[in-house]
């Protein structure tokens, strides 16, 4: 390893040699010259990769990343930054031998001379992927339950707003079939209206006409009695079945709302973990 990493300015009280024995045993860490080639690697970070230390020599760079950063005006950004002497920090994907995704939580370090001078880059990196494809997995878990949930809340709902469709349909019913009686009702007081001129035009012969006259006006009075109470208590059952149904689409709307938001807030998480 470059021995540059720890120069005679260093404030560092313990010494260099077991600081830097420290962290190589503790650490993955690499080092790349300004050529982005491998020129030093310690075991850690070659198990991490799944090579072995001979194999990551003179590899350059980016054949450790992905197909999409190695293309990315990042990667280049990356490396103009490095050699201007910046430094970099990150969560960050890298490729393993095997082709398999390794996450890591990584600090490039601009190595420099005595005349502040970047002569190579040194990174060092802990394995994250354990807790990346964990955390990933909580939050695939959490979305898919949440769209259960709110799925089943829903079709709640719209089984309910399809009983109280229904509901409406025969209440509606009920007002025609009352609206029919209550013209039954208006007829068959013209009848015992009718009845009774008869029974007035014949004088004693027609006390009959008189009798079925009175009774046929007392059956339509209770008829059209009844008929205003029904009418009353579906006027009710309708106002109430739209209270219901209003408060059931305001239910559905804040359970989509609900549901977005708890997409976002997962989003926001997955971004606060990248």
């Amino acid at each position: 390893m470059n021995s540059t990493i720890i120069n005679a300015n260093s404030t560092q009280v313990l010494d260099g040699n077991y600081v830097l024995s420290a962290l190589e045993s503790n650490l993955a860490m690499i080092e790349f010259d300004l050529n982005k080639k491998v020129i030093w690697v310690n075991e850690n970070f070659a198990q991490t990769l799944g090579y072995t230390v001979e194999e990551m020599l003179n590899v350059e760079h980016m054949q450790f990343c992905t197909d999409e950063f190695r293309l990315s005006i990042e990667y280049e950004k990356l490396w103009a930054n490095l050699k201007s002497g910046i430094k970099f920090q990150e969560k960050i994907q890298r490729v393993g031998k095997s082709g398999k995704i390794i996450w890591l939580e990584a600090t490039y370090i601009p190595i420099l001379t005595k005349d502040n001078v970047v002569e190579a880059v040194l990174k060092i990196a802990t394995d994250i992927t354990e807790r990346e494809n964990s955390t990933n997995e909580v939050i695939s878990r959490l979305r898919k339950m949440t769209e259960e949930l709110v799925d089943l809340v829903i079709a709640n709902s719209n089984e309910k707003i399809k009983a109280i469709d229904s509901l409406k349909k025969q209440t509606d019913l009920i007002n025609a079939t009352s609206n029919g009686i209550r013209n039954i009702s208006r007829q068959t007081n013209m009848v015992a209206l009718n009845a009774a001129i008869e029974a007035a035009r014949v004088g004693v012969h027609g006390l009959g006409f008189k009798v079925v006259a009175d009774e046929v006006r007392r059956l339509s009075s209770n008829v059209d009695e009844a008929i205003k109470n029904v009418i009353y208590n579906v006027e009710n059952i309708v106002e109430e079945v739209g209270k219901v149904s209003e408060v059931t689409e305001i239910l559905q709307k804040s359970i989509i709302d609900t549901q977005s938001n708890f997409k976002k807030n997962i989003e926001e998480f997955e971004v606060l973990t990248k």
